[in-house]
């Protein structure tokens, strides 16, 4: 990103009814209407490590109330499933995932 780009975080409308996804919109809208300017600079790659480890985390976090849940029980940590799944295209990932569930 070039310096000074501005990033625009935005509740994208059709997302309605998606866990959470209201409240992030509250949140932005309350944003827009306060007189804050924060001219702090943020390196994009810390910030889509910072987004990406929480959003792991959520995931994690709903995949472990997945317990009636076949592939669940091959793969009970989704940071497992991450970094073996980047070897792969997503035709062998659905592959490889058929096989461990049974389904063929």
């Amino acid at each position: 990103m070039a310096p000074r780009t501005k990033v625009v975080l935005v509740c994208i409308p059709f997302h309605v009814g998606l866990r959470g996804n209201e409240k992030v919109g509250e949140l932005a809208k309350l944003a827009l209407n306060k007189e804050v300017h924060d001219d702090k600079q943020v390196i994009w790659s810390d910030l889509k490590l910072k987004v990406n480890t929480h959003l792991e985390q959520l995931w994690q976090k709903d995949w472990y109330t997945e317990v009636d849940n076949k592939l669940h029980e091959i793969i009970p940590n989704l940071k497992e499933r991450l970094n073996y799944d980047e070897r792969l295209n997503r035709k062998q990932e659905t592959v490889v995932s058929r096989l461990h569930i049974g389904h063929s």
